[in-house]
């Protein structure tokens, strides 16, 4: 039998992890405890942290990979990086009452559209978002490559996908104005709190009227992103003839990735629930039609993604099912006689009556971070 992966463990010197670099491997302690995951950006708090614990050098667990099965980003790495940065930049520049460039982020949301053009999969793989999810700005920047990816499957063209991008990177940029004790409240929000926060929208539209020359679609993302198209939603209630189905598109990317993510005040919802709430909030809340299609071509899981199934087994995803995402073709991890770590052949879940999966391995770091306000 020809092994899926294999999988060796080098030590690490702490000298070699750099932060602002993504990492291509699993870091382990020497328990086989995960301290940083694989996809993950190292920061330089993890690093000061590990040598305030006594690390001098940690465990890289480096998987041998079979052609075909290397787990494919949504987005990659390099311009996930570049788009952060560029974003910041423009974050600092605002904060101190200048005019911001906005072309780096214009060229960064090019190469996004292509990339997610080019994308091969008839499903959004949105769990490799979560694994980026202690950098600054990741929401904004999830919303945006969820957005194109909808965008695509909705066939809309390429100065859309553009306008889409940049609109959804900015579709938070008001909250700027909004005081961080009300942002970073961890107990639900008063009536004047939640009267506050709302403006966000407004501030948004007025710092990109007074500060860029983008085009009125991009910003109008910002300003109608809590829109809904019944007209209950704030800040000028309109409704769905009112709205850009660019907006309503950032939208529906924006309900589930605040939902599927950890809140000052609540954890993040199991993506079945928040897909129940979108199927319940379509064609009355959100655009019936880019619910549909987000849905349809959502996946829970990512190809390389670790989980737990119903024997106790772990396993790896080694291929995505389009037809039935919640049972894809997976690969048991299992040990021979020397010790040593591999997967099986392919397991098909569609064909199995008696397996199941429980849950997904939580790769997070198990180090206490500061916490990074999003």
């Amino acid at each position: 039998m020809k092994d899926a992966y294999r999988i060796k463990k080098v030590k690490i010197p702490l000298s070699e992890l750099k932060a602002g670099e993504l990492l291509p491997f699993t870091l382990l302690n020497p328990q086989d405890q995960v301290l940083l995951s694989r996809g993950q950006i190292i920061t330089s708090e993890f690093v000061e942290k590990l040598k305030e614990d006594g690390y001098s050098s940690v465990l890289a667990e480096i998987l041998e990979e079979d052609e075909g099965l290397v787990a494919k980003e949504d987005i990659s790495p390099e311009i996930k990086k570049k788009t952060l940065e560029n974003m910041q930049e423009i974050l600092e520049d605002l904060s101190r009452g200048e005019t911001p460039s906005i072309v780096p982020l214009e060229q960064n949301v090019s190469q996004m559209a292509k990339e997610v053009k080019a994308h091969e999969e008839l499903v959004i793989p949105l769990i490799q978002l979560k694994k980026h999810d202690d950098l600054t700005f990741t929401h904004s920047l999830n919303v945006a490559v969820i957005s194109l990816f909808i965008a695509k499957f909705l066939g809309l063209k390429d100065e859309e996908l553009i306008h889409l991008g940049l609109g959804a990177l900015l579709h938070d940029l008001g909250k700027l104005l909004i005081p961080p004790e009300i942002l970073n409240k961890p107990s639900n929000l008063s009536e004047k709190d939640y009267e506050i926060i709302q403006k966000h929208t407004i501030f948004a539209k007025n710092i990109l009227d007074e500060k860029t020359r983008l085009p009125e679609r991009v910003k109008e993302i910002p300003l109608q992103h809590h829109e809904r198209i019944d007209g209950s939603g704030y800040i000028l209630r309109l409704t769905k003839e009112e709205t850009s189905v660019l907006s309503r598109i950032t939208a529906v990317a924006d309900v589930y990735e605040a939902l599927t993510s950890d809140r000052p005040y609540r954890k993040a919802l199991p993506i079945p629930e928040v897909i129940e709430y979108l199927m319940g909030s379509a064609g009355h809340k959100l655009d019936d039609e880019v619910v549909t299609t987000f849905i349809r071509h959502l996946s829970p899981y990512q190809v390389g993604d670790l989980i737990k199934l119903s024997t106790g087994e772990e396993a790896m995803v080694s291929k995505i099912n389009p037809v039935l995402p919640f049972r894809p073709v997976i690969r048991i991890k299992k040990q021979d006689e020397q010790g040593n770590v591999y997967f099986s052949e392919e397991i098909d879940l569609s064909y199995s009556l008696t397996l199941t999966i429980i849950g997904e391995i939580d790769m997070k770091s198990q180090i206490d971070l500061e916490r990074t306000i999003l």
